[in-house]
């Protein structure tokens, strides 16, 4: 049996990424949504149902820490599945610890986007804000630190600032909206609570001037220059829509400030430069690089991370290993 509990940023999706593997390779599931999106989860085992799938089969609880604490260390459960925060990760692994339970972590990120001064600009910029922007900056893998080589860096920023100041800020339901609410106002204060971070650290902060709805949680979308590479903001997971931006002049330069970080899942690389790419992709400490794109997916590759970022891979044939006994 194998045990999953999913976060609250891509509820829908992150369940059946979780559950087509397990399924697929023989096992019944206990899903533990987070406590603040069960619904969707729930509107999943109505599908489920009216599918046919015989009862045991996936099986949804709802609840906070505790729940999935419970889920974590049933004696049922021989294959533990974490997507979440790299705290609660590293908690997961000290109580699988000695267990013989299988376990794969895919948690928090802080992804590299370099700029080369070759690359297509505005294209690379299109990329910068999807990356970071995206689902408000609820992303494990978005690009939440932004490398511009010093000779195209002011237009790199007259740009990024031009196109942020067309972003929508309002209903995550109007299909005009670029950035939609907050997930609660717990995430809201801890937002905030890092956007005084790079203030007080000395960075420039940078917002559009546009309205936000009355009633909800929300943020502009932010910018931040002259960030320090040991700023709050360059070396911690914010999960919101906040940029902090850096310069290089060499390529050693900006691998070693990407790389300086406990996270190692994402990366994205801008350049006209095919054997730059390449030189990138393998000194770079991330499981997926993107060139020229960003937040691109294969279903038939695998997706994972280093060091704080997880271990294990979702994906593809790497995926399906994880549900199996190949002892």
């Amino acid at each position: 049996m194998a045990g999953q509990v999913i976060p609250w940023n891509f509820p829908l999706l992150m369940a059946a990424w979780k559950l087509a593997p397990a399924l697929a390779c023989g096992n019944t599931v206990v899903l533990k949504p987070a406590e603040t999106t069960p619904l969707t989860a729930l509107k999943l085992a109505e599908l489920l149902q009216e599918a046919e799938l015989p009862d045991g089969v996936v099986n949804i609880v709802t609840g906070a820490g505790a729940t999935g604490a419970a889920v974590v260390n049933h004696p049922d459960v021989n294959k533990v599945a974490f997507t979440g925060s790299t705290g609660v990760g590293k908690l997961i692994q000290r109580a699988t610890a000695g267990s013989g339970k299988k376990l794969t972590l895919e948690l928090g990120g802080k992804a590299a986007n370099i700029i080369f001064a070759d690359a297509a600009i505005d294209q690379a910029v299109e990329g910068i804000i999807n990356g970071i922007y995206f689902n408000q900056g609820h992303v494990c893998c978005a690009g939440s630190r932004l490398f511009v080589e010093e000779a195209v860096y002011d237009e790199v920023i007259r740009k990024l600032k031009h196109r942020m100041r067309s972003l929508v800020v309002g209903d995550p339901l109007d299909k005009n909206t670029d950035i939609g609410a907050i997930n609660s106002r717990e995430q809201l204060g801890t937002i905030n609570k890092y956007l005084k971070h790079g203030v007080a650290d000395g960075a420039e902060m940078y917002q559009p001037t546009c309205d936000l709805p009355s009633k909800g949680f929300w943020c502009r979308p932010t910018l931040f220059l002259n960030v320090a590479q040991s700023a709050r903001i360059a070396q911690e997971e914010i999960f919101g829509p906040v940029l902090a931006v850096q310069t290089f002049r060499t390529v050693d330069e900006v691998i070693q400030k990407a790389n300086n970080t406990p996270y190692g899942l994402s990366a994205g690389v801008w350049t006209d430069k095919g054997s730059r790419i390449f030189n990138l992709t393998s000194k770079l400490r991330a499981g997926v690089v993107w060139a020229n794109t960003y937040n691109k997916f294969d279903p038939t590759s695998p997706f994972g991370g280093y060091k704080e970022s997880g271990y294990g891979r979702e994906g593809g044939v790497h995926g399906l290993g994880a549900y199996l006994n190949l002892n």
